[in-house]
This record gives C-alpha cells, structure tokens and sequence, in this order.
C-alpha cells in the first residue's frame, strides 16, 4: 500500500514510486472485541458468503468459543455477512447475531480499526502481496486493547473501564 501524501523540504517537490498496473487483491476479515482483535484471516481472492462461512467456522468462532462463550456477533451489512450459508452457521453456533443498520458505519467500531491497520501498512509502504502478508500481521497486532476501547466508545457503546 502507498501513503496517501508525501513530505518534502519547503519549496521542494516531493517524490516516491508508487505501483502501476493490474493489482492483486489481499482481502483481511476480522473480528474486534473491547480486549483488542479476536481474529483474522487474509485471503488473495474477494470475500463472498463462502470464504466469509469458513472463516466463521474454521477461525472465528473457535476463538470465541474458547475466550469469550457469552459474546454477541454484531456485523454490518456487507452482503457476504448475509447469505444463507452464513446465517446457517451463525445459527447452528449457538452465539447470538446482530446486523447494524444499513448505512451506518459510524456504528462499526472496525471501521476505525480498519484505518488504523490500513495506516500502519501505507507507513511500511509493502508493494507487494508477500510484503503485505508478512506486514499485516504486525499492523493487526497494533491495536491495542486500549484502542479497541476507544473504537467502540466513538461508535457509542458503553464499555467497562
């Protein structure tokens, strides 16, 4: 990923090499408790109702059964969240499912961790997918429990000190 802007002395141009051409696509899931990210998974292929099942199934619920048996799953409404086949595995887990009203991502306390991810990758400046593979694990392990917090305390829930 390249930085949005760059820098430069006062009166000079700034310069950088930025990619060009056809891009591979490296999507992220994951899922954010008050403690910091609970889970993730990276894949090189646009998410769909199936990859996202797998990752319920084979990554994310797992972890929540094994830390956090009472939690509630609140998801926006990206259409993957919604098939059928996910619905199917949400319910045969036992967790209880929320969707957050349609166009509301000032409700979805990922999208501000999802920036802070996005930044800490643009501020490495990984050019290409094994880069970004090896960087995105350092740039998910950046969120702190204190950041997770404070995600949710912007999008207005109330959470324990």
């Amino acid at each position: 990923m390249a930085r949005l802007y760059g820098r430069s002395r006062w009166g000079q141009r700034a310069y950088s090499t930025v990619p060009f051409g056809h891009r591979k696509r490296l999507t992220v899931l994951g899922a954010l408790g008050t403690d910091g990210l609970i889970a993730s998974m990276s894949v090189e292929v646009a998410t769909n109702g199936t990859i996202f099942a797998a990752f319920l199934e084979q990554v994310l619920l797992p972890e929540l059964r094994r830390r956090k048996p009472d939690a509630v799953l609140v998801m926006d409404n990206l259409r993957p969240h919604k098939t059928a086949e996910v619905r199917a595995v949400l319910d045969r887990s036992g967790f209880p499912y929320r969707y957050l009203p349609q166009y509301s991502p000032d409700l979805d306390p990922m999208e501000p961790a999802w920036a802070k991810v996005k930044s800490e990758l643009r501020r490495v400046g990984a050019r290409t997918v094994d880069a970004l593979q090896e960087a995105i694990g350092p740039a998910l392990g950046s969120i702190t429990p204190r950041d997770a917090v404070g995600f949710f305390r912007h999008c207005g829930y109330i959470c324990p000190d």
